[in-house]
């Protein structure tokens, strides 16, 4: 199972608890209809990632900050 697949149904049991394990169709119609959401959400999410440079190794790096301010831009939320 992939982690947003996870997450998803971490949110949903704790969400909607007395309902979550429910094995009637409107009930598994509602999840379904849910977890499309979540999976459209997600997808929907589009990141310009910052310009490079160079480093004394010759090797790329991206400035921290910016990529920083771009996520939280994006509505997603930076875990420092």
């Amino acid at each position: 199972m992939d982690e947003s697949r996870k997450q998803f149904l971490e949110w949903f049991g704790e969400e909607f608890e007395s309902i979550n394990n429910s094995e009637e169709l409107h009930v598994q119609a509602i999840k379904m209809i849910a977890w499309q959401s979540w999976v459209k959400s997600r997808a929907a999410i589009e990141i310009k990632w910052p310009s490079h440079g160079i480093d004394a190794s010759g090797g790329t790096y991206h400035r921290r900050d910016d990529m920083r301010k771009e996520l939280s831009a994006a509505g997603v939320k930076v875990k420092e």
